[in-house]
């Protein structure tokens, strides 16, 4: 199936000109990596103050690993249950709740408490 073409309007068919110094170029094109666009990309939506998010990359240590799979078999039993036309086990929103906290923990860097 072919996409359909955008409305004229929508199209994005001029182009304009920047001249930067090869310390700007770089710093510009290590910015739009960090968040996983383009360069052009990135200068378009910086220059109409459109948001740009970094991308996150996790660097997971041993004990975080063990907390995320944690997390992973938490959401499974739940999931297994609920699907299997059970209702929620007893505890399942203090567990949904502690998966959120530790996500989050993960997330933001901070240390996992038990």
């Amino acid at each position: 199936m072919v996409r359909p073409r955008k409305p004229e309007a929508e199209l994005r068919s001029r182009t304009i000109g920047v001249r930067v110094n090869t310390a700007e170029a770089a710093e510009i094109a290590e910015r739009a990596g960090a968040a996983r666009m383009t360069t052009g990309g990135y200068m378009r939506r910086r220059a109409l103050g459109q948001p740009v998010r970094e991308a996150v990359v996790l660097r997971l240590g041993a004990a975080e690993r063990v907390e995320l799979h944690r997390i992973g078999v938490n959401l499974n039993q739940i999931a297994r249950a609920l699907n299997s036309g059970a209702s929620a086990p007893s505890g399942t929103l203090e567990a949904v709740e502690r998966v959120g906290e530790l996500a989050a923990g993960l997330l933001s860097g901070e240390a996992l408490d038990r």
